[in-house]
C-alpha cells in the first residue's frame, strides 16, 4: 500500500479517539501492571475476569470504553480460563517473571502445543509479554497480524516462537516507519485491514451457465449438480430444495436456474407467504375500475403467464423459483396444477377463464422449503410426490471452498463455529443452522459475535425454549471459541 495512504489511515485514528489516545492507553496498562502486581499467582476465577475488563479498558474522545480487544478478552474467555486456576495462575506467572528469552519459549510452547496453556488464545499470552516491554513485543490479535500483513506483504500467524519474533520484527519496522506508539498499533492495524478487505466477488454466470459454473458458483461438486440436471431433464421438471436455515437455498436455485433456462429473461421468482393464493399463481377475479364503477376481470396468475410465454416459444425453456415454498396453503394454490405437473402432455379447463390450458415440457420449477418451519414428510403427499427432492444440509465443505482464495478471512473462525454449532445442536437436525451465515466477506470477531447475538442465538432459542441451559452452555462455548481464534 502507498505510503500515503497509510498515513492517511493513521491520522484518521487518531482523530477518531482524541488528543488523548495514547495516554489513555498507557494509563489503563498501568493499572493492568498494578493489579497484576497484586494478585499474580494467586488469580481466583472472579479476579481473572476482571483482569480480562481491565486489559480491554481504554478510552475514546474522553470517554472510558472496555472494548480495546473485544472479544479477545471478554467475560466467556476469562470465565473459560478461571474454571482451571492452578494452570492460569502457573502461566501467567512464568510469562511475567520469567526471564525475557525464558518468558519468549514459555510463549513459543504455548503457541506449539495449545493445551498448555488451555483456552488463553493467541492474545493473552503475547499481551503479557507486550506489557513487560512494549516497544518490544506486539499483541497477536487476528486483526493486527492482518493489517500488518497488508503493509509488510506477509502472512502471520501464531503458531510458533519463530512465528511470533517475525511478526514482533515486522511489527517494530512498521511502527518506526510511520512513528506509531506501542499503544495505539492494534487500532491502526486494524483500520489498515478494513481498508483493504474488498469483497470477493463471486464468479460471473454467462448468459446460460454451464453445470460445472453453477458447481462453482455454489461452492458444490460438480457430480453433484449434474445429478439434479439429470433428474430435471429425464423425469419430473421440478424440485424443491430444501434444509435449515442458512444453507444457501435460493442461491442454489437461482444458479441452477441459469443452466435450465435459455435466457436469463427466461426465470421468474417468487415468494410464497400464508396470504399467496390459487388467484395470484394460477388465475382469478381482480376488480377493475370502469366508467360505471367496478367490474370484475379475470387475470392470470404469474405462472400461468409464464406458462403462456413457454408455448409461444417451445425451443427454449423457461424456470419458475418458488421462495418459501411452504409457507402457503400448498394444495390451495396449486389446485388442478398437482395433475398438470405430472401429466405434461394433458389440459384441463381453468375455473375462472374457462380456457384450456397445461403445463409446457419447457418449463421447469424449483422450489426451497425452510425444514426448520415445516418438515417436507407434512407437506401434502400428492405434492410430495411430484417434486424431486434435493436436500442442502449444512455443509462444511461448502463453507471451507468459499473461504479459499480469501486470505484476510479467518477461515479458521468460520469454520471452527459452524463445526461448534452444528456439533451441539446435531448435525442431522432439521434446526441446525447452516454455512452461509459465516460465509461473510468481512468475518472478524466482532462480526462472529454479532452473527451469533443477534441471528443464530435468538433462532435457538426459539427452538431450545425448553431447554435454556443448554442454550447457555453453547453461549458460553462459542464466545470462548470466537475469542480463542480472534
Amino acid at each position: 500500500m502507498p505510503a500515503q495512504d497509510t498515513a492517511e489511515i493513521v491520522a484518521a485514528v487518531r482523530a477518531q479517539f482524541g488528543p488523548a489516545f495514547v495516554a489513555d492507553r498507557v494509563a489503563a496498562e498501568d493499572q493492568v501492571r498494578a493489579f497484576l502486581g497484586e494478585r499474580l499467582g494467586a488469580m481466583d476465577a472472579a479476579q481473572i475476569v476482571t483482569l480480562g475488563r481491565l486489559i480491554n479498558r481504554h478510552g475514546k474522545l474522553g470517554r472510558e470504553r472496555y472494548d480495546r480487544f473485544t472479544p479477545g478478552f471478554t467475560g466467556a474467555v476469562m470465565n473459560r480460563l478461571g474454571a482451571d486456576l492452578d494452570t492460569f495462575n502457573r502461566m501467567t506467572s512464568r510469562l511475567w517473571r520469567e526471564p525475557i528469552p525464558d518468558a519468549l519459549h514459555t510463549l513459543g510452547g504455548v503457541y506449539a502445543v495449545r493445551t498448555r496453556f488451555p483456552h488463553a488464545g493467541s492474545s493473552l499470552p503475547s499481551f503479557l509479554l507486550y506489557l513487560r516491554d512494549p516497544e518490544q513485543f506486539g499483541i497477536c490479535v487476528n486483526a493486527t497480524m492482518i493489517g500488518l500483513g497488508h503493509e509488510s506483504g506477509t502472512t502471520y500467524s501464531a503458531r510458533s516462537l519463530a512465528t511470533y519474533q517475525r511478526f514482533c520484527a515486522d511489527l517494530r519496522a512498521w511502527r518506526e516507519r510511520y512513528g506509531v506508539a506501542p499503544q495505539e498499533a492494534d487500532a491502526i492495524l486494524t483500520a489498515v485491514m478494513r481498508e483493504h478487505r474488498q469483497p470477493s466477488a463471486e464468479p460471473e454466470l454467462p448468459a446460460q451457465a454451464g453445470v460445472e459454473e453453477v458447481a462453482e458458483g455454489c461452492h458444490l461438486e460438480v457430480e453433484r449438480v449434474d445429478k439434479w440436471v439429470q433428474a430435471l431433464t429425464t423425469g419430473m421438471r421440478q424440485a424443491v430444495f430444501h434444509g435449515p436455515p442458512g444453507t444457501g437455498k435460493t442461491h442454489v436455485a437461482r444458479l441452477l436456474a441459469r443452466h435450465l433456462a435459455t435466457s436469463p429473461e427466461n426465470v421468474e421468482l417468487v415468494q410464497f407467504h400464508p396470504a399467496y393464493s390459487y388467484e395470484d399463481f394460477i388465475e382469478g377475479l381482480r376488480p377493475q375500475a370502469t366508467s360505471g364503477g367496478l367490474d370484475y376481470q379475470v387475470r392470470s396468475g404469474v405462472f400461468a403467464r409464464l406458462c403462456d410465454r413457454a408455448r409461444k416459444a417451445p425451443g427454449e425453456s423457461f424456470v419458475m423459483i418458488i421462495d418459501e415454498m411452504n409457507r402457503a396453503d400448498l394444495a390451495a394454490v396449486f389446485g388442478e396444477l398437482l395433475y398438470l405437473l405430472e401429466y405434461r402432455d394433458h389440459e384441463i379447463v381453468l375455473p375462472y377463464s374457462q380456457r384450456r390450458f397445461s403445463v409446457p415440457a419447457n418449463v421447469f420449477l424449483l422450489g426451497t422449503m425452510n425444514t426448520a418451519d415445516r418438515s417436507l414428510a407434512m407437506l401434502d403427499f400428492a405434492l410430495r410426490r411430484r417434486f424431486n427432492a434435493f436436500p442442502l444440509p449444512p455443509d462444511e465443505n461448502v463453507l471451507e471452498r468459499w473461504t479459499r482464495g480469501r486470505p484476510d478471512l479467518n477461515a479458521e473462525l468460520a469454520v471452527g463455529v459452524f463445526r461448534l454449532i452444528k456439533e451441539r445442536v446435531g448435525p442431522d437436525a432439521p434446526v441446525s443452522p447452516g454455512h452461509s451465515y459465516w460465509m461473510t466477506e468481512t468475518l472478524d470477531a466482532a462480526t462472529a459475535e454479532r452473527i451469533w447475538d443477534y441471528q443464530l442465538r435468538p433462532y435457538l432459542a426459539e427452538y431450545w425454549f425448553e431447554q435454556p441451559a443448554e442454550l447457555d452452555r453453547l453461549d458460553a462455548e462459542v464466545r470462548t471459541l470466537i475469542a480463542e481464534l480472534a
